[in-house]
């Protein structure tokens, strides 16, 4: 029987396909100040991205550098291929500015908020298990009022773990105060999210809302999270 859920939160109860059209706004917004390219600024960042990810995104994850540092840190990367005046202080503008538009796209699925009232009406304990810093992660809890909505929340930046780690998930687990057999968790990310709760003896939901390849072993796929309500009974 099932007496606890575990959610992700990006891509699974936060949209995550709004990025692109942020990247493209923030790049039109600093080529326009900096008397650039739209196109160019914005392949040079996303370049850039990649970059700083390979160097230190795991630290990211875990909270051992500040969102600000890395976000203003690429933007540092990209505009050095230009000739920009004062790098450091346009490298910061840009940041604020993404971070700006970043923050005000951020919204649920539509099924998101009635899925987790069905979970609380049926006496189901629930818990978030995310990874990322704890500035970015929390702020999007805030944004979309999912902070006070679950038993426990936790984020890879303050555990000092992240998915697949099986810390992560032991911590949701007790936090939720059932054991890891009682648990469910659903994610749309096939190794950190299936393959991390398969690991740690909760059964493992994948939410496919793409019609990905699979590449994964989940005890069950759904498309959207109202498919969680079918499993639950």
């Amino acid at each position: 029987m099932i007496r606890g859920v575990c959610f992700d939160l990006d891509g699974t109860l936060l949209r995550d396909d709004h990025m692109d059209d942020v990247l493209v706004r923030v790049a039109a917004g600093v080529s326009e100040r900096h008397g650039l390219t739209s196109a160019d600024v914005d392949a040079v960042h996303r370049r850039a991205w990649s970059e700083q990810w390979d160097e230190i995104g795991e630290q990211w994850m875990l909270g051992r550098v500040p969102t600000d540092v890395v976000m203003a840190g690429v933007w540092r990367r990209a505009l050095s291929q230009f000739d920009v005046d004062d790098l450091e202080a346009a490298a910061r503008e840009a940041y604020e500015l993404q971070w700006r538009i970043e923050t005000t796209s951020w919204s649920l699925y539509p099924e998101a908020l009635d899925v987790l009232a069905e979970c609380r009406r049926r006496g189901i304990r629930t818990s978030i298990i995310t990874n990322g810093p704890s500035d970015l992660q929390r702020a999007k809890l805030d944004a979309v009022d999912l902070t006070g909505r679950f038993d426990a929340i936790l984020v890879s930046g303050e555990v000092g773990a992240q998915k697949p780690d099986p810390a992560i998930f032991d911590a949701a687990v007790e936090g939720m105060g059932v054991e890891a057999s009682e648990a469910l968790h659903i994610g749309d990310n096939q190794h950190a999210d299936v393959g991390g709760a398969r690991a740690s003896g909760l059964t493992a939901v994948w939410i496919d809302r793409r019609g990905a390849e699979q590449d994964c072993d989940p005890h069950h796929i759904v498309t959207d999270l109202r498919g969680l309500v079918e499993l639950l009974g």
